[in-house]
């Protein structure tokens, strides 16, 4: 069980984002706004790549902004293992974005469980279906 999250997982490049923006599908689980898409599997690619972002203009403070951030990539280091797995076995990759979207800074333990939700919603989009 891999609970390690690195820079090859986290999504960097412009072009990605952009096109992850354009053409993406989204959904949202309260406090999250989850935009995803179906990339081609490249040999060096890991099976996810995501980003996570906090709106300035509901947190002024970076303090906060930073915070949330920190959370919820602790969340998903922890619970990401059961959605890379079925998708590394399916051959498929994503592109996700994660927007935080609630207006105040929810505890760890709230976010954890949100988390978990939006897992398990992008496993049954993904899930192999007969």
């Amino acid at each position: 069980m891999d609970e390690t999250f690195g820079k090859s997982e986290r999504l960097c490049l412009k072009r990605r984002f952009e096109a992850l923006i354009a053409g993406g599908k989204s959904f949202f689980i309260y406090p999250f706004r989850v935009i995803y898409l179906e990339n081609q599997l490249l040999p060096s690619d890991p099976p996810i790549q995501i980003g996570f972002t906090v709106k300035k203009k509901q947190f002024k403070r970076a303090v906060v902004r930073n915070l949330i951030k920190r959370r919820t990539r602790e969340s998903w280091r922890k619970r990401k293992s059961s959605l890379c797995d079925s998708l590394r076995e399916q051959n498929k990759s994503l592109l996700i974005l994660l927007v935080y979207g609630a207006e105040t800074p929810l505890p760890f333990e709230e976010l954890d469980r949100k988390m978990g939700q939006v897992i398990k919603r992008l496993e049954t989009e993904f899930s192999p279906i007969g």
